[in-house]
């Protein structure tokens, strides 16, 4: 082979290299790309139950956030049970409610136990009150700094949520 011929077998052999490497950079980017959009879906699908688990947490905390033998402690329950009522009419619910429920009853201290065994049955009572009427709640739920319209609320499924709760805080 002379020069000439070497040169030009070099610089093939080169290109199809340069081929070789840019198709692999090329594969290769297309890869991390596909894991991260998986990585996206499983992080959306893995928020989704947090986002659920976070709301209920924040409906049980009000349940031990205030006394109810104390000033306001009439209007406190009654807002408590408000939003018992949207979350339990509106919001996605877990599976295992009750579970749940228990879970969260369970992590308690002794004072919120004590706040919970204090505050629950009023705050069922009221809960049950505004499924069966909600009009005849509404000047209590008023004087108690509630806004939304629960009238406009289907409660169709809430009271058998309510008893399962019931159940789980043992009512």
């Amino acid at each position: 082979m002379n020069g000439k011929n070497k040169a030009r077998a070099g610089g093939r052999g080169r290109r199809i290299l340069l081929w070789a490497l840019a198709l692999a950079v090329l594969l290769a980017g297309c890869a991390p790309a596909a894991a991260a959009g998986e990585s996206a879906a499983t992080a959306e699908s893995a928020a989704a139950p947090a986002a659920v688990q976070s709301r209920l947490t924040a409906v049980l905390d009000a349940f031990v956030a205030y006394e109810a033998d104390t000033a306001g402690g009439s209007l406190k329950t009654a807002a408590a049970a408000a939003d018992l009522v949207f979350y339990l009419s509106g919001d996605p619910v877990p599976d295992d409610l009750y579970g749940q429920t228990r879970a969260w009853q369970q992590g308690l201290d002794a004072g919120g136990q004590a706040l919970l065994e204090a505050n629950w049955p009023g705050i069922y009572a009221c809960a049950r009150d505004i499924c069966a009427d909600p009009a005849a709640q509404q000047g209590l739920l008023d004087d108690a700094g509630v806004t939304g319209d629960l009238a406009a609320l289907d409660l169709d499924g809430v009271p058998a949520r309510l008893d399962a709760m019931n159940e789980a805080l043992g009512g």
